[in-house]
């Protein structure tokens, strides 16, 4: 059976067939987690927590911009992203990002691709799609963009939040 169709028979109240894609994504989604956490726990609780979310959001999944595959990792992603920052735990972007490039092309269509760079080049202003693509796209350091932008590396670690969370709204 297609994921379309057992996503659909999910939202028709089916929710047994919810048990297969758990059963199918769960293993990889902890270890993913894990990976970005460093704590077992932690990354069991929150590809949970990603389960959930995504359950409750299923009906507004859109099945032709992205796998669900890709959607789940992403809503895992970012829950890691609040728990590290939650627990005020360094983020290091970097290696988030190097984790995601390894496992992502596993589970990533070049048209998803395209697609968060569409949505990269609709940011609000202008200068937070710029310097997402010159961060993680050219691999500019932040005192890069400072120097270039003629303000603090405090002032572009904003700007790169602000832009991350308006991305984010896009993607989920």
């Amino acid at each position: 059976m297609e994921e379309k169709e057992r996503i659909a028979q999910i939202i028709s109240g089916n929710t047994e067939m919810y048990r297969t894609l758990v059963d199918r994504y769960q293993t990889g989604l902890i270890i993913h987690c894990e990976n970005i956490l460093k704590d077992r726990q932690d990354g069991e609780d929150v590809a949970q927590e990603a389960f959930i979310k995504a359950y409750k959001n299923l009906s507004g999944f859109e099945t032709e911009k992205a796998s669900f595959s890709t959607w789940l990792y992403r809503i895992a992603t970012n829950l890691c992203i609040d728990m590290l920052r939650k627990n005020k735990r360094k983020v290091h972007i970097e290696n988030i990002e190097l984790h995601l490039e390894a496992i992502l092309p596993k589970h990533i269509e070049q048209e998803e691709v395209e697609h968060i760079r569409k949505l990269v080049s609709e940011l609000e202003p202008p200068k937070y799609a710029e310097i997402i693509k010159a961060y993680f796209w050219e691999g500019k350091s932040y005192q890069e963009l400072a120097d270039a932008y003629g303000t603090s590396t405090g002032t572009i670690g904003t700007w790169m939040s602000r832009a991350k969370t308006q991305l984010k709204g896009k993607l989920v």
